[in-house]
């Protein structure tokens, strides 16, 4: 990695954004690296992020930002095959009243018998990120790389903390805070995962980026990825169509709709989808893991899972993996799941 200084220093790299020019990718690993390292001011940070978001960043761009956020995450071993379940966030439905589908799937997936590893974090810019609503849940977060493999190990799940596995994020994260707008570190943490996962489904919240995504996990070499934006949430959801783009071994292989109904679900408004602070999902979570709750909410959770057991491998149809996620909360068995995940991971804390 080539220091800022190669690159011309932090006033060139400013300029060529503000002149609408994109950077190549080893000029934005070295700002990045720059941020991460402590040496770029708060000023910097904020000029270099905006700059970023108004020009958008190209997958040349992405890609370099991700080198760098590699470079600096500590190591992680996991099992072949293991799938992230995440969202970008920055939507306006998660500024005022988040439901936390992702983390949800994650249970009902890896109840169903995929490999999950989810990377993420608190909210930046919802009302309840990933990691606030583990914690209502009882989850320990924040293991290290021998407690995440212990997890994955017991129970075929685990939660990756990217304050853990990316410490040198401290740097940035206050910066992001206080801009409270969705920036291009939305985008980074999933694309940033310290285990290296090749298959993900990922939901984005803006639209423009959704092709730019895609394109750089083709770059990156996913074995298989879908990156998908619900009719304005960053999932796939029941409040209209949703479109996904599909990367296979390293080469996007196209774009299609999915239409709840074409899965045997009903089309809903976003109301019915609404979610709430850590403690409101984490009660959601509990009534729908029992099997308790029939309704919109689970069916969301539902969709997204059949999508990720469809991602991992576990069934060859999205309708095969919808009806699956359904069968296994209705089980009760999700609940077990969670039981086993709160139980372990406080054995694996560091």
């Amino acid at each position: 990695m080539t220091s800022i200084a190669e690159h011309g220093g932090w006033p060139t790299i400013l300029s060529v954004l503000a002149q609408g020019s994109d950077l190549s990718s080893q000029s934005a690993r070295a700002a990045l690296g720059n941020i991460l390292t402590g040496d770029a001011t708060d000023a910097q940070i904020a000029a270099f992020i905006v700059a970023l978001r108004m020009k958008g960043e190209s997958v040349e761009e992405i890609s370099g930002l991700v080198d760098a956020m590699l470079d600096n995450a500590a190591p992680l071993e996991l099992p072949d095959g293991a799938i992230d379940i995440v969202g970008t966030g920055g939507t306006a439905m998660r500024r005022r009243a988040a439901l936390s589908v992702s983390t949800m799937s994650c249970f009902v997936t890896a109840t169903a018998g995929a490999i999950v590893a989810k990377h993420g974090n608190v909210g930046a810019s919802s009302t309840s990120g990933s990691f606030d609503t583990l914690n209502a849940l009882g989850v320990t977060t924040g293991l290290d790389a021998a407690g995440v493999r212990r997890c994955i190990d017991s129970t075929g799940l685990a939660f990756i903390h990217a304050k853990s596995f990316h410490p040198a994020m401290r740097f940035a994260g206050p910066v992001r805070s206080q801009l409270g707008i969705p920036t291009v570190f939305n985008l980074l943490g999933p694309l940033s995962h310290p285990g290296r996962v090749d298959k993900q489904l990922v939901g984005v919240g803006d639209p423009a980026v959704q092709d730019r995504v895609a394109a750089t996990f083709a770059t990156r070499g996913a074995r298989r990825s879908w990156v998908v934006h619900g009719s304005g949430l960053d999932e796939l959801t029941l409040a209209g169509p949703t479109r996904v783009v599909e990367v296979r071994e390293g080469v996007v292989a196209g774009d299609f709709t999915i239409d709840p109904e074409s899965v045997g679900l009903a089309t809903v408004g976003e109301a019915d989808l609404a979610g709430g602070g850590p403690e409101d999902n984490a009660h959601i979570a509990r009534d729908i893991f029992s099997g308790h709750e029939a309704g919109p909410r689970r069916d969301i959770v539902a969709l997204n899972s059949g999508a990720a057991l469809l991602v991992a491998g576990v069934v060859d149809s999205l309708v095969d993996g919808v009806e699956m996620a359904v069968e296994t909360i209705a089980s009760g068995a999700v609940a077990d799941k969670l039981a086993a995940v709160a139980e372990v991971s406080a054995a694996a804390a560091p």
